[in-house]
């Protein structure tokens, strides 16, 4: 079984899905499953694998939902016995100690443009741990950091040489070359972050004409440009810290307002 559970876990990886593994690791008195017995929790409540009956599983999916939604790992104790006597509503009348470790596939960071703002939000976003892939048909390897990975296509050719998932984060720095073929390329997809460098009056001109060729305004709002927080940025090094800075914002803490922590004496 834990063969199965770990090939499960793997294609979630690779898929970029959060979930989390379910783990009894010590046990007292009598209990269904024994230390070592695993179970994958997703973010939906669906569970893959068994750790025990029915009312043992349901307290650790509500526990693995809440490290999820945390963002962290935890220890719990469960007393297999009757709700009334403080348990989970169980008559083996044991404990079991469940380890809930949630797993957070690598973020990954698509860029489309190789030129000095891609550049540098490239050397940024692995700088912070994200995995970097570049797509430009002028971008070579040698002027972008060990390990990120270049694609020297066209959008079309080179977008199906990468898995968009939901930990993918976009940025879109083609020079207003290819920005609308960029975006047409990854408005559906399960991106979490899409984010084009432009200024106000060109934005507004890529949404007219992706407008006009069909594309909804819906979907379109998902698009962060201009891209960046308003630091006053003005080099593509300032400019790749203001658009890290809101990717970071985006994974983080979208609610935070991205103003100054300072407080007045």
């Amino acid at each position: 079984m834990h063969e199965e559970i770990f090939r499960q876990a793997n294609e979630l990886i690779a898929k970029g899905e959060t979930f989390a593994i379910a783990t009894i690791v010590r046990t007292e008195g009598s209990t269904p499953r024994k230390p070592g017995a695993k179970m994958i929790v997703l973010k939906d409540g669906s569970t893959f694998g068994t750790i025990g009956g029915d009312c043992v599983e349901s307290g650790a999916v509500a526990e693995a939902l809440e490290a999820i939604k945390e963002g962290k790992s935890r220890t719990v104790s469960m007393a297999l016995e009757e709700e009334e006597l403080g348990g989970v509503g169980m008559r083996c009348g044991g404990r079991a100690e469940v380890y809930i470790e949630v797993i957070n596939p690598t973020p990954k960071l698509l860029i489309f443009g190789g030129g000095h703002i891609g550049a540098q939000v490239a050397k940024l976003g692995q700088g912070i741990g994200f995995s970097v892939t570049v797509i430009d048909p002028s971008a070579k390897a040698e002027n972008f950091p060990k390990l990120v990975e270049v694609i020297p296509e066209f959008i079309e050719k080179g977008i199906s040489k990468v898995e968009i998932t939901p930990q993918t984060y976009i940025v879109v720095a083609t020079g207003h070359k290819y920005d609308e073929a960029a975006l047409k390329a990854v408005i559906d997809s399960k991106a979490a972050y899409i984010g084009m460098v432009a200024s106000r009056r060109k934005a507004a001109t890529v949404y007219r004409n992706l407008l006009d060729e069909g594309v909804p305004k819906e979907k379109l709002k998902r698009v962060h440009a201009p891209v960046g927080l308003d630091i006053g940025a003005e080099t593509p090094e300032e400019i790749a810290v203001s658009i890290i800075a809101e990717i970071i914002k985006a994974r983080k803490k979208p609610e935070a307002s991205g103003e100054s922590l300072k407080i007045s004496p």
